[in-house]
C-alpha cells in the first residue's frame, strides 16, 4: 500500500467536507491550510466532478503547505455502473487523470456506485459481474498511472451493491488486480457490521483505507462507535494504510440527498477539528497504530 505520510508509516488525514463543500480555490485553500495548521499528513479530496478540479492550483497550495492528498469519488447518477458500464468507465478514467496529476497514489470510494441509488431488490450476479469487469478495467488503466484503487463498502440506504467488508472483499476476489484495496468506514460499520474488529482484521492485508466517522457523522468520541475495537483491529492486522477523519461540517449538494444530513450534527466546526482529530489521535497513539 502506497503511504501518504512523511515517515512512510500509517498516514493520517481528513476529508475535504470537515472545512469545505465545494472544492473551488476558495475552498481549496480552506481545506489545505487547514489541515496543515493541525499537523495532518493529507487531505481527501471528493473527485465528484473531475474536470472541475483546478489542478495546478490544488498542486501549489499541497506543495506550500507540505501536505499530501488521496482522491475519492461516488458515481454520478448516469454513471452507476450497473447500469452503464461504459458511462461509468469514461467518467473513471477522466477521475484517474486528476487523480494521478493531483500526486494521489489512490483513487478510492464508491466507485461502483451512484450514492443514493437503490433498486427494492438486492444486487443481482449478472450485475456484481458487469461492477467487477469494468473496475477490472479501470484498475488495469490506474496501474499504467501507479495508482491504486480502493472499493468502499457503503449502508444499505446508500446502496444495494456492497454494504459489508466480506462484500467488499469478494469483489477483490471478482476483479482479480493486485492494485486494488477494500475501504472501510466506520459509520456504515456502526450500520451494517456485527462489530468493528472482525471486520477489519478479517481483511488484513487487503485493508487499505479507513473512514474515521462517528455514528451520526458528527465529532469522534461523542457517540456509539466502539474507537477501541477499530484500533483494536488496525493494531492487530499492523495496519499501514491511510486513516481518514470524515465528518460533515460543510456538505455539498450532489451528497445531501444522499446522506440525508438535514440537521447540524458537528455544531462549530473548529470544536470537530480540535476535539474530533485529537480523541482520533490519542486513540492511535495508544493502540500504537500511530506514532
Amino acid at each position: 500500500m502506497t503511504a501518504l505520510s512523511k515517515d512512510g508509516g500509517p498516514a493520517f488525514g481528513a476529508h475535504a467536507f470537515i472545512w469545505a463543500g465545494e472544492w473551488t480555490r476558495e475552498g481549496a485553500e480552506r481545506v489545505i491550510s487547514g489541515a496543515a495548521e493541525v499537523g495532518l499528513d493529507f487531505v481527501e479530496i471528493p473527485l465528484l466532478d473531475p474536470a472541475s478540479i483546478g489542478i495546478e492550483h490544488t498542486r501549489s497550495l499541497l506543495d506550500r503547505y507540505g501536505l499530501g492528498c488521496s482522491c475519492s469519488l461516488g458515481l454520478p447518477l448516469e454513471f452507476h455502473l450497473p447500469s452503464n458500464p461504459e458511462g461509468a468507465r469514461r467518467f473513471l478514467y477522466g477521475a484517474l487523470e486528476a487523480t494521478a496529476a493531483l500526486g494521489s497514489p489512490m483513487l478510492t470510494g464508491c466507485l461502483y456506485t451512484h450514492v443514493g441509488t437503490l433498486t427494492g431488490k438486492p444486487p443481482e450476479t449478472a450485475e456484481l459481474e458487469i461492477v467487477a469487469s469494468t473496475l477490472k478495467q479501470v484498475a488495469r488503466r490506474a496501474a499504467e498511472y501507479g495508482v491504486e484503487l480502493g472499493i468502499e463498502a457503503i449502508n444499505r440506504y446508500e446502496t444495494y451493491l456492497v454494504n459489508l467488508a466480506s462484500q467488499a472483499d469478494e469483489l477483490l476476489n471478482r476483479i482479480d488486480e493486485p492494485n486494488v484495496f477494500v475501504h472501510l468506514d466506520t459509520y456504515h460499520m456502526n450500520i451494517e457490521e456485527k462489530g468493528f474488529y472482525e471486520p477489519i482484521v478479517s481483511l488484513g492485508s487487503r485493508l487499505g483505507y479507513i473512514h474515521l466517522s462517528e455514528s451520526d457523522r458528527g465529532t469522534p468520541g461523542t457517540a456509539n462507535v466502539h474507537w477501541d475495537e477499530v484500533f483494536r483491529g488496525l493494531e492487530d492486522i499492523d495496519y499501514g494504510g491511510a486513516l481518514a477523519m470524515e465528518s460533515f461540517a460543510a456538505v455539498n449538494e450532489d451528497l445531501i440527498g444522499a446522506t440525508a444530513l438535514w440537521r447540524d450534527v458537528v455544531g462549530d466546526p473548529d470544536i470537530l477539528v480540535r476535539d474530533g482529530l485529537a480523541f482520533l489521535r490519542a486513540k492511535g497513539k495508544e493502540h500504537g497504530v500511530l506514532g
